[in-house]
């Protein structure tokens, strides 16, 4: 299989060279172990705790773990020997040198609780999330938005690219494993990824009883994809009480599967609806969750704006995550039911922008004016849509084609 540059990979070049210790956190099968490897030198060890007889020997015998394996070393799922890093810890002190570990780790809800406490101010923490558009594309990337004439740029600079169509991008997600490899059974590698991601990360950590509960749980989840989140109603459709659908939540947020959009909070002198939305960070799992079997049947969904919405979203906070950034990405609803889908602050400022499916949305700025407060902070007005160029409609508003992110 091919390999595909990551974004990332600039990133862990440079956190290599300045820190002791490079974290790289992300869900399953989003190619965390391959970039890395792909990154090695022939000077650095490689071992999966993914080995049971491996895995044994560091949680039973940390103290002698990094004379057979000695830095620099590439320790995979690290999360399964918490044992390791006050050894860590003793060497990377003793030594005080830069790139000595590269660890990965799947279950980010246990393994930042080992670093905070062993490793604060030794590490450099960054997050892989599934491929992104523009590196199934092989191109560079910025944090997005950029200015409206650097939007013209890109615009142009996209005539070399053969533009995706948007079904089958949403359809096949960017888990590298299934996108990259033509003869992995879809249906199969995400039955296996939901069997594995239970097995493996939630029950080694929670000991979930009632697995088809939680089943049940993320499936309804991604039929809500896009939508604000109210664990209550969430609970009372599975039969969980809201603490547990709290619990479940939390769990898929820390182990990379889904993620939110808080509501944008500024202080306007209006009420604020202040519930998050909910987001799948790949949207090929969230069709597979959803039940949706073929390219042609995400257009025919009743879900088919929000896995439009999902798939926009998803592709900006990547552009964010990829340079090692925190997203500024929120949401816009007031009780007024005036809503913004994208609220993003860059720069001391403020962009919103309207996700809509078709190619030539009516009245998609109608809501813009709720931030009329604010207007000298806001360079421009966006629609991401099914157009097919960057189109001005007035001074500072613009259609914008969803594949231009």
């Amino acid at each position: 299989m091919h390999y595909y540059k990551r974004q990332l990979e600039a990133k862990i070049l440079k956190a290599n060279e300045g820190f002791p210790v490079v974290l790289l956190t992300g869900a399953r099968q989003v190619g965390k172990s391959t970039m890395l490897r792909h990154l090695s030198d022939s000077n650095r060890t490689y071992v999966s705790l993914d080995d049971p007889t491996i895995r044994l020997s560091a949680q039973s015998n940390p103290e002698t773990f990094f004379d057979i394996y000695q830095p620099p070393v590439l320790v995979d799922e690290i999360q399964y020997a918490p044992e390791l890093f006050p050894y860590i810890k003793i060497i990377v002190d003793q030594r005080n040198e830069a790139g000595l570990f590269w660890l990965t780790g799947s279950q980010i809800f246990q393994l930042m609780k080992n670093v905070q406490e062993s490793l604060a101010g030794r590490v450099a923490v960054l997050n892989l999330f599934p491929l992104a558009q523009s590196e199934l594309l092989q191109k560079d990337n910025e944090i997005f938005p950029q200015e409206s004439a650097s939007l013209i740029k890109r615009f142009n600079e996209f005539e070399k690219y053969e533009i995706p169509d948007i079904n089958v991008r949403i359809f096949e997600g960017g888990m590298p494993r299934f996108v990259l490899n033509a003869d992995v059974d879809r249906d199969l590698f995400f039955s296996s990824y939901l069997q594995t991601y239970i097995a493996r990360d939630v029950g080694d950590i929670t000991h979930i009883l009632d697995t088809n509960a939680f089943i049940n749980f993320i499936r309804l989840l991604a039929s809500r994809t896009a939508q604000e989140l109210n664990l209550n109603s969430l609970g009372v459709a599975i039969g969980i009480d809201a603490t547990t659908a709290r619990r479940w939540l939390d769990l898929l947020l820390l182990s990379g599967i889904a993620f939110i959009l808080p509501a944008w909070s500024r202080n306007l002198g209006k009420r604020l609806i202040k519930r998050p939305k909910i987001y799948f960070a790949d949207t090929g799992f969230c069709c597979y969750l959803s039940g949706i079997s073929s390219a042609n049947e995400v257009e025919t969904s009743i879900n088919a704006g929000a896995l439009f919405e999902n798939y926009i979203v998803s592709e900006i906070y990547k552009t964010w995550i990829n340079q090692g950034q925190g997203p500024s990405i929120y949401y816009y609803r007031d009780t007024n039911q005036k809503e913004i889908d994208l609220i993003i602050e860059k720069n001391q400022k403020v962009y919103p922008f309207e996700i809509k499916r078709n190619a030539n949305p009516k009245n998609a700025f109608r809501n813009m004016n709720a931030l009329d407060q604010i207007k000298s902070e806001i360079p421009f007005y966006g629609v991401f849509c099914n157009c097919e160029t960057v189109s001005p409609l007035g001074e500072d508003r613009w259609l914008i084609p969803w594949w231009l992110i």
